[in-house]
């Protein structure tokens, strides 16, 4: 896949916890800020995707409703 550039700017603090937690666990900053917003983004379009899901519900249907229907 090929990378492109992306420019923030970030809280001190932010960074120096991120400096801090990759020198203990011997991880790459990109690496660690890459798969945080893999995460992050995943996270916001399923609570997206649930929402959706939540106004296009019907409700709470009964067992012997649902039989009915499928008889």
């Amino acid at each position: 896949m090929k990378s492109h550039v992306f420019a923030t700017k970030l809280p001190k603090d932010l960074i120096e916890q991120l400096s801090d937690v990759c020198a203990a666990l011997g991880l790459k900053k990109n690496f660690l800020v890459e798969e945080a917003l893999r995460e992050k983004i995943e996270d916001l379009l399923d609570s997206y995707d649930l929402r959706q899901a939540m106004k296009e519900a019907t409700g709470f249907h009964s067992w012997d409703s649902v039989k009915k229907e499928l008889e």
